[in-house]
């Protein structure tokens, strides 16, 4: 049957509005037309170390040799080292909870320990650390002499909310005169991998 020209014109008319719709359909989902563009870019932030220390009351009073009568002396005790819990050392640096960053400590002294015009040689006194105590922790086998010229490493990566425990000793010759001696020890806590830095003193 034949169709007139006003049905067919309809038909074409339709068909091509059919093919329309359906190109914009496909055209929406396959690509982003020029009412909409896109970008990208860095988001940043730098986040500081943050470290906080305190030390025990014993430590930062002295270290205390007390007197000593006969020479020579040999591993004098520094009088805190055995006199806490389960016999362990009360001269501790603690390094604070609400730190970001594991801990190195440093140590070193400001010279020989002296008494007016004598001295007595800084090699004689020595140290051992350990993140935990007891009666054989720090061990004296582990002891190191004090380094004046630069601070060095006494402990290193120590977590955050953790304590570094320190013993001392001091090796007193016979022919030491007698007197008052005196030095300072400083301490200084780095974020771990960092170098202890120039002295305090």
């Amino acid at each position: 049957m034949k169709k007139s020209g006003k049905e067919m014109y309809v038909f074409v008319l339709s068909a091509v509005l059919l093919f329309s719709i359906i190109m914009i359909g496909l055209e929406n989902f396959t690509s982003i037309t020029g009412y909409a563009t896109g970008m990208s870019t860095k988001s940043n932030v730098s986040i500081s170390k943050y470290l906080s220390i305190d030390a025990s009351a014993n430590l930062s009073t002295a270290i205390d040799f007390g007197t000593v009568n006969v020479l020579p002396a040999v591993d004098l005790n520094a009088s805190h080292n055995y006199d806490g819990g389960s016999s362990g050392t009360t001269y501790w640096i603690n390094t604070s909870t609400d730190s970001n960053t594991n801990v190195d400590f440093c140590i070193g002294a400001n010279g020989n320990m002296a008494s007016g015009a004598d001295s007595l040689a800084l090699g004689n006194e020595t140290y051992a650390n350990a993140t935990s105590t007891s009666v054989s922790t720090p061990t004296l086998v582990s002891q190191t002499s004090m380094i004046s010229a630069n601070f060095v490493k006494s402990g290193e990566n120590v977590t955050k909310g953790i304590a570094n425990y320190y013993r001392f000793w001091l090796d007193i010759p016979a022919a030491q005169p007698s007197g008052d001696y005196n030095n300072t020890v400083y301490f200084r806590a780095v974020a771990t991998g960092v170098a202890c830095g120039s002295n305090a003193w």
